[in-house]
């Protein structure tokens, strides 16, 4: 029989080891690593909001702005859809500017200026692609819509400099920053990690961290590209690593909400939601969603009380057409 001390050591063994990390039920993260974080999200009202169609390719960011829905493609192909009357065909469809086969477009958000004569506020267009020539920029795009016809033009090109962050007291990312606007306080905040969120590049998740950094939203006075690095950070935040491979999301009353995993086609890494308190520090909740969304998490929207979170598929594995989801908010902000 094994003793008490014995069986400690094993237990320390194994959950050193990254294959464990990726078991199938892959609670190992957040039960060894982080036991405080309590129990995930329960009663979670969760539902497809409609199914689209007119696809070109993977789905990536999602936006809304009154009737309605941007939902963007691998490489910056959008198609339009109608909120109210959940049009099954996009009502139509359009290139964002900065549309190119290294732009994977993986986030996508609607900022607080609008340029002159454009029909919705400044987005900013995550690249979300590590590795190629463009992946640290942010393309600010201005969308102007006549009658049924939707176009686009770059207004603004931020470029982030990673490089003196440590110079400057703040950690570094490893890249693929993914740009949040934060509509309600005014600032735009790059979400990324320490290392990439895959396990062939984080081979131990206790040496990962998630790293929230902010900085100014910089208005389109300053000019067509602007430059961002350690002398502009406003603040940092960095929160534990207990869920892999990042994909998109927002920023709503201070809280950052993040989609992971690849749904139900690899049970080590299902869909999930966490939400990031900027303020405390603190995750503030988590979502397990690998029984209610089976397909990979791509972006999230908050509006009217509601996530509303597009999902990608694989068209060569499934029939069903892609679908965004309406998931309730996490409990503390519905009382």
């Amino acid at each position: 029989m094994m003793n008490r001390k014995s069986w400690i050591l094993t237990v320390a063994l194994a959950i050193s080891t990254p294959a464990l990390a990726q078991k199938a039920d892959n609670h190992y993260l957040t039960d060894f690593l982080y036991p405080e974080l309590g129990a995930p999200e329960q009663n979670v009202d969760c539902s497809i909001f409609f199914e689209k169609r007119g696809r070109r390719g993977p789905q990536q960011g999602l936006e809304m702005y009154g009737k309605y829905i941007f939902s963007v493609e691998d490489g910056g192909n959008v198609n339009v859809y109608d909120f109210r009357k959940k049009t099954l065909e996009p009502l139509a469809s359009f290139a964002l500017a900065s549309s190119m086969p290294d732009n994977h477009a993986n986030n996508v958000e609607f900022g607080v200026e609008k340029k002159k004569g454009a029909s919705f506020p400044l987005m900013y267009v995550s690249v979300g692609k590590v590795g190629v020539e463009i992946e640290w920029l942010c393309f600010v795009e201005s969308i102007t819509r006549k009658g049924k016809t939707f176009s686009s033009e770059i207004a603004q090109t931020i470029h982030l400099d990673g490089s003196n962050w440590k110079d400057f007291g703040y950690k570094p990312i490893f890249g693929a920053p993914s740009w949040l606007v934060d509509k309600e306080r005014g600032y735009l905040w790059v979400f990324s990690a320490k290392q990439r969120t895959v396990a062939k590049v984080t081979k131990d998740p206790k040496d990962n961290e998630y790293i929230a950094t902010k900085f100014r939203i910089p208005k389109l006075s300053e000019g067509k590209d602007v430059y961002l690095s350690g002398k502009d950070i406003l603040a940092q935040v960095v929160f534990p690593y207990e869920v892999w491979f990042t994909q998109a999301g927002c920023i709503h009353d201070g809280k950052i909400f993040y989609g992971y995993g690849i749904g139900k086609k690899d049970p080590t890494r299902p869909s999930r939601i966490r939400v990031y308190d900027t303020d405390s520090g603190k995750i503030a909740a988590r979502f397990e969603l690998q029984d209610q969304i089976e397909f990979e998490i791509e972006d999230i929207v908050i509006r009217d009380g509601w996530m509303y979170v597009n999902a990608n598929n694989n068209p060569k594995k499934t029939d069903l057409p892609p679908y965004i989801y309406k998931v309730s908010l996490p409990a503390f902000m519905r009382k």
